[in-house]
Protein backbone atom coordinates (compact mmCIF):
# COMPACT_ATOMS: atom_id res chain seq x y z
CA UNK A 1 0.00 0.00 0.00
CA UNK A 2 0.92 3.05 -0.83
CA UNK A 3 0.71 6.04 1.66
CA UNK A 4 1.15 9.44 1.04
CA UNK A 5 1.43 12.26 3.39
CA UNK A 6 1.67 16.05 3.18
CA UNK A 7 2.28 18.72 5.97
CA UNK A 8 0.87 22.08 5.90
CA UNK A 9 2.08 24.80 7.84
CA UNK A 10 3.57 22.69 10.23
CA UNK A 11 6.74 20.53 10.65
CA UNK A 12 7.34 17.13 9.06
CA UNK A 13 7.49 14.33 12.45
CA UNK A 14 9.03 10.72 11.47
CA UNK A 15 6.96 10.04 14.73
CA UNK A 16 3.77 11.35 13.17
CA UNK A 17 4.20 9.34 9.88
CA UNK A 18 4.82 6.23 11.61
CA UNK A 19 2.04 6.88 13.74
CA UNK A 20 -0.17 7.34 10.42
CA UNK A 21 1.11 4.09 8.52
CA UNK A 22 0.42 1.81 12.16
CA UNK A 23 -3.11 3.36 12.02
CA UNK A 24 -3.58 2.77 8.45
CA UNK A 25 -1.71 -0.76 8.11
CA UNK A 26 -4.77 -2.34 10.71
CA UNK A 27 -7.11 -1.02 8.51
CA UNK A 28 -6.03 -3.62 5.90
CA UNK A 29 -8.75 -6.06 6.88
CA UNK A 30 -11.02 -4.25 5.07
CA UNK A 31 -9.30 -3.55 1.79
CA UNK A 32 -9.48 -5.78 -1.27
CA UNK A 33 -6.91 -4.68 -3.11
CA UNK A 34 -3.93 -2.82 -2.24
CA UNK A 35 -5.12 0.88 -2.22
CA UNK A 36 -3.38 4.44 -2.15
CA UNK A 37 -3.62 6.67 0.74
CA UNK A 38 -3.12 9.87 1.23
CA UNK A 39 -3.13 12.32 4.11
CA UNK A 40 -2.91 15.99 4.54
CA UNK A 41 -2.32 17.14 7.94
CA UNK A 42 -2.80 21.60 7.91
CA UNK A 43 -2.01 23.63 10.82
CA UNK A 44 -3.89 27.11 11.20
CA UNK A 45 -3.40 28.46 14.67
CA UNK A 46 -4.57 26.22 17.10
CA UNK A 47 -7.00 23.92 14.76
CA UNK A 48 -5.17 20.74 13.57
CA UNK A 49 -6.84 19.07 10.73
CA UNK A 50 -6.43 15.94 9.27
CA UNK A 51 -7.98 14.72 5.55
CA UNK A 52 -7.37 11.05 5.03
CA UNK A 53 -8.32 9.54 1.47
CA UNK A 54 -8.36 6.39 0.51
CA UNK A 55 -8.87 4.67 -3.03
CA UNK A 56 -9.25 1.44 -3.26
CA UNK A 57 -11.26 -1.04 -5.93
CA UNK A 58 -12.74 1.89 -7.83
CA UNK A 59 -14.24 3.61 -4.70
CA UNK A 60 -12.94 6.41 -2.90
CA UNK A 61 -13.05 7.00 1.09
CA UNK A 62 -12.81 10.56 1.81
CA UNK A 63 -12.64 11.81 5.64
CA UNK A 64 -11.67 15.29 7.45
CA UNK A 65 -11.44 15.69 11.39
CA UNK A 66 -10.29 19.19 12.80
CA UNK A 67 -9.50 19.41 16.72
CA UNK A 68 -6.96 21.44 19.31
CA UNK A 69 -4.28 18.09 19.07
CA UNK A 70 -3.29 16.73 15.41
CA UNK A 71 -3.00 13.45 16.86
CA UNK A 72 -6.36 13.27 17.87
CA UNK A 73 -7.62 14.60 14.30
CA UNK A 74 -5.71 11.93 12.82
CA UNK A 75 -7.46 9.32 14.83
CA UNK A 76 -10.85 10.29 14.42
CA UNK A 77 -10.92 10.50 10.53
CA UNK A 78 -9.54 7.11 10.61
CA UNK A 79 -12.72 6.07 12.45
CA UNK A 80 -14.39 7.87 9.95
CA UNK A 81 -13.04 5.84 7.22
CA UNK A 82 -13.06 2.85 9.25
CA UNK A 83 -16.72 3.07 9.90
CA UNK A 84 -17.30 4.12 5.88
CA UNK A 85 -14.60 0.70 4.61
CA UNK A 86 -17.06 -1.37 7.33
CA UNK A 87 -20.48 -0.20 5.52
CA UNK A 88 -18.71 -0.74 1.90
CA UNK A 89 -18.11 -4.08 2.72
CA UNK A 90 -20.81 -5.57 3.92
CA UNK A 91 -22.96 -4.11 0.77
CA UNK A 92 -20.61 -6.00 -1.31
CA UNK A 93 -21.19 -9.22 0.98
CA UNK A 94 -25.02 -8.53 0.53
CA UNK A 95 -25.33 -8.37 -2.69
CA UNK A 96 -25.91 -11.85 -3.54
CA UNK A 97 -29.31 -13.08 -5.06
CA UNK A 98 -32.17 -13.99 -3.05
CA UNK A 99 -32.95 -17.70 -3.00
CA UNK A 100 -35.56 -18.86 -5.62
CA UNK A 101 -38.40 -20.26 -4.68
CA UNK A 102 -39.92 -24.00 -5.06
CA UNK A 103 -42.38 -24.40 -7.86
CA UNK A 104 -44.83 -25.02 -4.41
CA UNK A 105 -44.43 -21.75 -3.51
CA UNK A 106 -44.93 -20.48 -6.97
CA UNK A 107 -48.10 -22.14 -7.36
CA UNK A 108 -49.79 -20.67 -4.26
CA UNK A 109 -48.44 -17.38 -4.75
Amino acid sequence: MEINVTFRHTESSKVLRDHIQDKINRLSKYFIKPTNAHVILNVEGTRHMAEISFSENHSLFNAKALSHDMYLSVDRALAKIERQLKKYKEKLKGHHKKPSRSPRERRVA
